[in-house]
């Protein structure tokens, strides 16, 4: 009974041990359901020419300091029986995001979950998250300098930041903005193309927008509080 026990503890250790995130070959990193979960502990840079697939039902677990800096095409396919999950290994720590940065690379991302990072980001990139969800994050999605980026289905829950619109446009179908610190915030030169109705029951406000903060105060700022932030990550 001991001995047959002790297989089965052996074998669960060894089904849910976390595989390194692979090392860029060829140009391209295909992450497999099969070789799921992986650990990224470190920051990965995917430059121009290099393609990321993720296919439907993987997880990748992230350490404290990893981030994913992607400037070339990706596709994460997750379904909605099986999403694509990003998240810390320690839910108690942050990790530093999943930032796409291209003006030539567009992304599609489907059905992906992303819990607990410090900040996502889109800039100078353009691309399709579908019904993406955006969960824990200290800023759950910052858009800068981007016009072609498109909401559809997409979901922004115990964020301590939603949603930020810097220069240029997002895009928004049926994304629902719901019980977070702050829901939208929209950056001077910044446009939400999407129904307002469906932020809503967030904690400290559910819209604010730059210019009129700047309007009631009587001055102007040379940067705002996210580029600061930016500065400083």
């Amino acid at each position: 009974m001991k001995k047959s026990l002790f297989f089965f503890s052996v074998l669960f250790s060894l089904t849910w041990a976390e595989v390194p995130f692979p090392v860029i070959e060829s140009g391209k990193v295909v992450l497999t359901e099969k070789n799921s979960p992986y650990l990224l502990e470190t920051s990965v840079v995917f430059s121009g020419t290099d393609t990321l697939i993720i296919e439907p039902g993987v997880q990748v677990f992230m350490m404290p300091y990893a981030k994913l800096l992607l400037r070339g095409p990706v596709q994460i396919l997750g379904t909605e029986k099986k999403p694509v999950v990003f998240k810390s290994l320690d839910t108690t720590e942050s990790w530093s995001g999943v930032h796409f940065v291209s003006n030539t690379a567009p992304f599609y991302v489907k059905n992906l979950v992303v819990e607990n990072a410090f900040r996502n980001s889109v800039t100078q990139s353009g691309g399709v998250f579908e019904s993406v969800q955006f969960i824990n994050n200290y800023y759950g999605l910052w858009v800068n300098s981007s016009n072609q980026v498109y909401l559809k289905k997409c979901s922004f829950s115990r964020n301590r930041f939603a949603l930020s619109v810097g220069a240029g446009s997002v895009n928004v179908d049926a994304t629902d903005i719901v019980g977070n610190v702050f829901g939208l915030y929209v950056e001077k030169g910044g446009k939400f193309l999407g129904n307002l109705q469906l932020i809503k029951e967030n904690l400290e406000a559910n819209v604010r927008k730059e210019s009129d903060e700047l309007a009631g105060k009587g001055k102007r700022v040379s940067t705002s509080v996210w580029h600061r932030i930016e500065s400083g990550f």
